[in-house]
């Protein structure tokens, strides 16, 4: 289980530092890749079982997009898809667009990148997401998950996730930049 992890965590590290993304997947109805399309004609109201534990997962996912389309990108996910994904029991980490570090040349100059990281309760758990209307049903926020995915796709040049399987650190990052004061020994 262990080597999975650590060459799950190479593999990533590795596409992001060579930036050979897959392709995304776009179906031949122009709807969003991955989730239940069909779900006004196969759908309905939803009663959902008890929680299932399972070992938590975290995905990564890389987007590359059309330059300058990052604030509409985000949009999209924050109102349609982040919403209806939470009530299905996603939870989102964040988004979050590539920038050059310090002292770097600046980003592309034909397209943005962006990582999104969301954790699931395990890898069952992110399958059934695949067909949200069984998990969530097909009301309004279906509708709303359906109109911004389609955004995300038109805004999309390719896309793929990697799955990570591990344990959250117990404290977040702090930074505590010195006050600047100096100090005098005194004997």
């Amino acid at each position: 289980m262990r080597t999975v992890a650590i060459l799950t965590v190479v593999s990533v590290l590795l596409g992001a530092c060579l930036n050979v993304p897959a392709m995304a997947q776009q179906p031949a109805s122009g709807r969003p890749a991955g989730v239940n399309a069909e779900a006004p004609q196969t759908r309905g109201p939803v009663r959902n079982l008890t929680p299932v534990v399972g070992q938590e997962i975290v995905t990564l996912r890389y987007f590359k997009i059309r330059k300058g389309s990052f604030p509409e990108f985000l949009k999209a996910s924050q109102e349609g898809v982040w919403p209806f994904f939470e009530k299905i029991g996603a939870r989102i980490v964040g988004m979050w667009q590539v920038i050059p570090a310090p002292g770097e040349s600046s980003a592309s100059t034909d397209y943005d990148e962006v990582y999104l990281t969301t954790r699931y309760a395990g890898l069952d758990h992110w399958a059934a997401t695949r067909d949200g209307a069984a998990l969530g049903g097909d009301g309004p926020d279906y509708e709303a998950l359906q109109a911004a995915l389609a955004v995300r796709a038109s805004l999309t040049l390719e896309s793929h996730v990697t799955f990570l399987q591990g344990v959250i650190g117990p404290l977040p990052p702090v930074f505590m930049p010195a006050t600047g004061e100096n100090f005098v020994r005194k004997d």
